[in-house]
């Protein structure tokens, strides 16, 4: 592969970058260890755990920004310094930037891969959180916050879409149906939320008629699909059962948020599924 003068300059660049970095990366943990004790991370081992560092300096970095781990109440994200723990639209704006040299650069080489385009949509999502935190002021109109709000909703299932294509080309239909009832069922154990097992809708369709549409699961958890019109065909496929999923959980939220008291009980504990083991992620430590 041919570099030229420029990508050698830029390899210079970064190196030359990182150097100057390197400088203040034990003081720009020591900044983010205070922060995290005050958000709420009291285990002086899981913050060794998640910066990789030894539990002294854990201590260290603690004491030198006046933090005492011996005093563990008297530091709440209530009161934060001014401005400390606040999101900031700056910082998640950099992270979008940064987000963005990366997925685009992968949509790029793969513009049909489901995992790349959930990325793309992290991406742009995280860009919208930075205007609604703090929006454009000389772009025109469509800038106000409920407007990106609404914006940052659509980034939102898009998102969704885009991992459910690629669940639906990796998972087994008997798979997809068994997680289905599973959480169906852990769902109605909780006592407290409704479940939305089937909706009819009807369907304005382009050639100007309407039809109505039938959506249920059978005994496996597997979504069906009924039209009393003959502009309805075809089979259920994974990408069918997960968004029409989606959608029903919608509904059963709603649904639950009007249920009065007495459709409602104590959970039955004995009788929850039995869920997946919790995921955990092992992060290798480093004494320094």
């Amino acid at each position: 592969m041919n570099y030229t003068e420029v990508d050698r300059v830029a390899a210079l660049a970064a190196l030359i970058s990182w150097a100057e970095r390197r400088k203040n990366l034990s003081s720009d943990r020591a900044d983010l260890m205070a922060v995290a004790w005050r958000t709420g991370t009291r285990n002086v081992a899981e913050l060794a755990r998640v910066a990789r560092v030894s539990r002294d300096t854990v201590y260290a970095d603690l004491a030198a920004r006046g933090v005492d781990p011996g005093k563990r109440d008297d530091e709440s994200a209530e009161n934060l310094p001014e401005g400390e723990g606040v999101l900031s639209p700056d910082a998640v704006r950099a992270v979008g930037e940064l987000a963005d040299t990366i997925t685009m650069r992968a949509y790029a080489h793969a513009p049909s891969d489901p995992v790349v385009s959930s990325a793309r949509a992290a991406t742009r999502a995280l860009t919208l959180v930075a205007d609604v935190l703090d929006p454009p002021q000389d772009q025109g109109p469509g800038w106000t916050s409920e407007e990106l709000l609404r914006s940052l909703a659509d980034e939102g299932s898009a998102l969704n879409h885009h991992a459910a294509r690629a669940l639906a080309e990796r998972e087994k239909p008997d798979k997809l149906a068994a997680a289905a009832d599973l959480r169906r069922r852990a769902v109605l154990n909780t006592g407290r939320h409704g479940t939305a097992d089937g909706v009819e809708v009807t369907v304005s369709v382009p050639a100007g008629s309407a039809v109505k549409v039938r959506f249920d699961r059978d005994g496996t958890g597997w979504t069906t699909l009924a039209g009393d019109s003959p502009l309805i065909d075809g089979p259920v496929d994974n990408l069918d059962h997960l968004e029409v999923g989606a959608a029903l959980a919608i509904l059963g939220r709603v649904v639950t948020r009007h249920l009065t008291e007495s459709a409602l009980v104590e959970p039955n504990r004995e009788a929850l599924p039995e869920m997946p083991p919790p995921r955990t992620r092992v992060i290798p430590g480093n004494e320094d």
